[in-house]
């Protein structure tokens, strides 16, 4: 008995599907007693459309998981079009080492033929889903040029035919002056300030804290509709959709939000796992994320394609005694490149970093006056935070080496047990993000794809390489 996966797909338009997701299953089911199939898992998306991507987190990327994992032997949905919208899902879904079947008959993509006849229904799928890209494209174009908002979802604040409701405008002008008043209510307590207030988004739910961040960076609020490709605006014609905040009120929670994403990045939202961003998948070069199986087990995986996915314990365990065993059989002077001392020195860029940063303090409050030139004033506080990002590389680049800080006074001889316990101890004392960093400078390490069908852990398929010799 041949054990299958089932696939289902519906998009937003319910109505108008050919196929929903009832008749999905029937036909599916229908199939599978005639071949005498077994079902070991369904996997289903809804409101996902041919044009958008499957994230991260849809059944489609937790099918193809499972699939190299070796969980099935086949995957059937009603249609290509249900299964596959571009030749890049049919490649993905081949190299996990499984074929698929539709009801309307059953492809090897293992052959020639199969992988042509593939390639050909995926080809027509993505002609399909261009077509339609374009012709919404199309659309969106003659009513940004008319002055009529683009999105399918009416935004808070109006209703369908763009009348503000006066409750939900009072809402969002008390959401920005929360957001930009001194002292500056954090996006968590607006978001509570929203939900007690029993208000809701466009789709009914509760508001998110991305949902609140969506709000305060929408330009319809001032008047604009944004064309998000480019980023232009166009103003708003007609009554319809009146600006709810003024311009440069819209402009400048814009600015704070952006200094909050650099803010973050800079100091926090670090990864927290040993490989993550450092390691490399061995088929397509990609950085590794982490994650977690359909087992809940912690795992890292391909960040850019799904090529892989392995426990993340063991894999750790591993880099973690080549660094020990690197570091207690190696002098570090054999392991430390000198730095170029070419350049500006480190306390001048720490006076000039220090001076720009005095200048943001300086033109960020001339972002909540009328009468200044707010477009000005946010084009030279991102030049200058521009800056200060380049700085802070510079300083990076130039610190000292973390194996140098790790050995700097360890004298037991190399290759001896007081000098690996040394190490060890150095190691456990350290941070995650220093440990990355370490791990960063003395080796490569790549994940290589297990054979279909295999799932023990292979430690012949985590490649360690010295950067240095």
């Amino acid at each position: 008995m041949k054990t299958v996966a089932a696939y289902v797909r519906i998009s937003m338009d319910v109505s108008g599907e050919r196929w929903g997701v009832e008749t999905q299953r029937r036909k599916i089911n229908e199939l599978s007693n005639a071949r005498d199939w077994q079902i070991a898992a369904w996997y289903e998306d809804n409101d996902v459309s041919a044009s958008k991507p499957r994230g991260p987190q849809s059944d489609w990327v937790r099918m193809l998981r499972d699939a190299e994992a070796g969980r099935f032997e086949l995957v059937v949905a009603v249609d290509v079009d249900r299964l596959l919208r571009s030749t890049r899902d049919m490649n993905d879904l081949i190299d996990t080492g499984v074929n698929f079947a539709t009801v309307d008959g059953e492809i090897d993509a293992s052959t020639a033929d199969g992988e042509m006849r593939a390639s050909f229904l995926a080809m027509l799928a993505r002609f399909e889903t261009r077509r339609k890209s374009e012709r919404q494209l199309r659309s969106n174009e003659r009513r940004r040029a008319e002055g009529i908002p683009v999105s399918a979802w009416t935004p808070f604040g109006w209703t369908k035919d763009g009348k503000v409701i006066p409750e939900q405008a009072a809402a969002v002008r008390k959401a920005f002056d929360d957001f930009l008043g001194e002292p500056s209510v954090s996006i968590r307590r607006i978001r509570e300030d929203l939900n007690i207030a029993g208000h809701r988004t466009a789709r009914g739910s509760e508001f998110s804290a991305d949902a609140v961040r969506y709000l305060l960076a929408n330009p319809l609020y001032a008047g604009f509709i944004e064309k998000h490709t480019t980023g232009e605006l166009y103003p708003v014609k007609g009554d319809a959709f009146p600006p709810i905040v003024r311009e440069q009120t819209w402009r400048a929670a814009v600015a704070k939000l952006e200094d909050n994403v650099r803010r973050s990045a800079r100091q926090g939202n670090q990864p927290k796992h040993l490989l993550s961003t450092i390691g490399l998948c061995g088929k397509c070069e990609g950085t590794l994320v982490s994650g977690t199986n359909s087992r809940g087990l912690p795992t890292y995986r391909c960040g850019a394609h799904f090529h892989l996915s392995r426990q993340r314990e063991p894999v750790d365990a591993m880099v973690t005694e080549a660094v020990l065993t690197r570091l207690s059989s190696v002098d570090v002077h054999d392991l430390v490149v000198p730095v170029d001392d070419d350049g500006p020195n480190r306390e001048e860029l720490l006076s000039e970093r220090n001076a720009l940063v005095e200048r943001v303090k300086e033109l960020s409050p001339l972002l909540g006056d009328v009468s200044q030139p707010v477009l000005e004033i946010t084009g030279a506080i991102n030049d200058v935070k521009a800056r200060i990002d380049e700085i802070d590389g510079e300083l990076l680049d130039r610190s000292v080496s973390v194996v140098a800080k790790l050995l700097a006074d360890v004298d037991d001889p190399v290759g001896t047990a007081e000098r690996r316990a040394a190490v060890e101890l150095r190691w456990e004392a350290l941070d995650m993000d220093r440990r990355r960093m370490l791990v960063d400078e003395l080796m490569t390490v790549t994940v290589e794809p297990i054979s279909p069908g295999h799932v023990r852990f292979d430690p012949d398929l985590i490649r360690i390489e010295p950067r240095r010799d």
